[in-house]
């Protein structure tokens, strides 16, 4: 049964690759026949239509499909504006999976059936999500907590959902970049994801950023619950809080809070890639809750990233002479950091934006990122990128750290 479902992906995920490649290739040869203009109107047509293609099978498949689509939006000043939002706008709610599904992949796990494991446990998903979804629980000594259970065959399906969206996205030419910067671009999608996949791993992960964020009281990471935990079951202490995109609903916060859990988020994302090192990488709104006290809750430490030293060192370099408007040191710090590619003319457009941001990032008081004119200045650097494509490329260190800081700015 499991290898007919494997089947029946794969022949999916290859019509959608031969249909997106085959417009492209009908497109290029319509295009010798027509004016510049009309060539690059139909090409941003059939751009956009191979973006909800593709967004649409991911999104139906599920699992590891759709979670590696939400990952690939990460290069989204490497991609079409049609692809890229589509890619984004991939839902990570998902119609929970069948009961008896949840209830047999947890006994295979541990080795009991829920009801003998926990004093309660509800059949109800609390969330769920494309990997996998979260249920409600009691421990017998009283503990409430959550069990994060992962659908069964999602890590089996990784490498093959991996390659046929490489295949598709190349084929019909919707990732602007040199060939080694995208190999390397889904190397680090894939061992994210196999990391993410692995619930041992994000059971450490959660201790460790415990210990990194052990002098903030305000800041709250859930217990691991370790003899109710596996690799593919992860049980957490549950700790409550209001869902970050519901504050908008909440008149429990005033704007005073409000602010100051946008500080804390701030702070927390610079501290943890500037002093240890690390980021928490999945910017997800679901993944973060807020108390009315400025409390802030941080949820699933799957999607975590170490950098090297002389990365982060390169960085902080990049970010003094960006406020300082040097364009020549900016330059050499791009290519350091393998943003630029060696040998290209300059994207004149990177710099404004980068001094811009810091800008914000330096100015005293309250920044009203909503009113700030940051997000034109990006949308301007990403369409000089796409149109001399080849001169600019995702670092593969930076690209998990770039996903966690659009979503802090979002």
């Amino acid at each position: 049964m499991a290898e007919t479902r494997r089947g029946r992906r794969f022949l999916k995920l290859a019509a959608m690759g031969a249909s997106v490649a085959a417009e492209a290739a009908a497109n290029r040869v319509a295009g010798i026949f027509k004016d510049d203009e009309t060539a690059d109107a139909d090409r941003e047509a059939s751009s956009t239509r191979s973006g909800e293609r593709i967004a649409a099978t991911l999104g139906e498949l599920k699992g590891a499909a759709m979670k590696l689509g939400q990952m690939a939006s990460m290069a989204r000043d490497f991609l079409p504006p049609a692809l890229s939002d589509a890619l984004t706008g991939l839902q990570a709610d998902a119609p929970p999976m069948d009961y008896e599904v949840i209830r047999y992949q947890i006994e295979r796990e541990l080795g009991s059936a829920p009801e003998v494991l926990f004093d309660w446990f509800d059949p109800e998903p609390f969330a769920a999500a494309s990997i996998g979804q979260v249920h409600r629980a009691r421990t017998d000594d009283g503990r409430e907590v959550v069990c994060k259970v992962q659908y069964p065959g999602v890590d089996k399906s990784v490498d093959q959902d991996l390659a046929q969206l490489k295949f598709a996205l190349g084929a019909a030419g919707l990732m602007k970049m040199p060939r080694k910067a995208r190999n390397e671009l889904f190397d680090e999608i894939r061992d994210r994801l196999k990391e993410e996949l692995d619930y041992t791993n994000e059971a450490e992960n959660v201790r460790l950023f415990q210990q990194l964020h052990a002098d903030d009281e305000h800041l709250i990471i859930p217990d691991v619950i370790g003899e109710r935990s596996s690799g593919r079951v992860l049980t957490l202490a549950y700790e409550e809080g209001d869902l970050l995109g519901e504050l908008r609903e909440s008149d429990a916060y005033t704007q005073e809070v409000r602010d100051l859990l946008g500080e804390r988020i701030y702070r927390m994302i610079y501290r943890q890639y500037f002093d240890f090192n690390i980021i928490h990488g999945d910017p997800n709104t679901a993944n973060f809750a807020a108390r009315p006290n400025g409390d802030l809750v941080v949820y699933d430490f799957g999607a975590v990233k170490r950098f090297p030293k002389e990365v982060i060192e390169s960085h902080r370099k990049l970010m003094v002479v960006a406020l300082e408007g040097d364009e020549q040191g900016m330059e050499e710090i791009l290519l350091e950091l393998q943003l630029r590619v060696p040998g290209t003319p300059a994207v004149p457009a990177i710099y404004p934006f980068l001094q811009r941001f810091m800008q914000d990032v330096r100015a005293a008081g309250v920044v009203d990122h909503a009113a700030s004119d940051l997000h034109e200045l990006w949308m301007g650097m990403a369409r000089e990128t796409l149109k001399h494509p080849g001169r600019s490329q995702p670092s593969r260190h930076l690209t998990l750290f770039d996903r966690a800081h659009t979503g802090l700015y979002t």
